[in-house]
């Protein structure tokens, strides 16, 4: 299912891309990875073309912070062991087509969601931002944790079905058709970037 894509005040939207690291874009291949990555990038261009805020997200563990991870958690122990995503990895970086800007926020997170260990609800607040447009890898990840936690946030949220992937081509079709549209506005990102914004 589908959305209309809602009217969207510029200064009160924020587009939030999360997660296109190395580790995440190289994991779910490159068949399903570049067309993601290419409507990241469109929407991208379209949110710094309108002047609309743009905050990535991306996951990194300092030494210390690896280390405190407990065995319980089924999914960070494994990247632990691994030693995987550490701050400065390449795996950790991310990608070049959608590099930050200068003027583009970065938030560094130790847990799936966007909103987990960073002051990303701060920001928004303070420019009071209330409608998100989110883009990322995984599906199942940091687009599920993040929409779930942008409605108990009362913020309102667009879903970006063609800019996000997961591990799973079923686990994504249900979330973007089933499971999203019930607390969020599921759009293409040609429908996103073709609609003309309020002035």
């Amino acid at each position: 299912m589908t959305n209309a894509v809602p009217e969207l005040n510029p200064s009160a939207t924020a587009l939030l891309l999360m997660d296109f690291q190395y580790a995440m874009v190289g994991a779910i291949g490159d068949k399903a990875a570049t067309p993601v990555v290419a409507n990241a990038v469109t929407a991208l261009d379209w949110a710094r073309a309108n002047e609309i805020p743009v905050a990535h997200i991306r996951l990194g563990f300092e030494p210390t912070e690896a280390a405190e991870i407990p065995d319980t958690n089924k999914n960070f122990a494994p990247v632990r062991d691994a030693g995987m995503l550490r701050c400065g990895s390449p795996e950790a970086e991310i990608v070049d087509l959608v590099k930050p800007a200068d003027d583009e926020q970065v938030f560094r997170k130790t847990r799936i969601g966007a909103f987990s260990t960073t002051s990303l609800g701060h920001w928004l607040a303070e420019r009071n931002i209330d409608t998100l447009i989110l883009a990322g890898i995984t599906t199942s990840g940091v687009m599920l944790s993040t929409v779930r936690e942008a409605s108990d946030r009362d913020l309102r949220a667009v879903v970006l079905r063609d800019a996000t992937a997961d591990l799973d081509p079923v686990v994504h079709e249900v979330l973007v058709e089933r499971v999203f549209p019930a607390t969020a506005d599921v759009v293409s990102t040609a429908e996103l970037t073709t609609r003309k914004l309020a002035q």
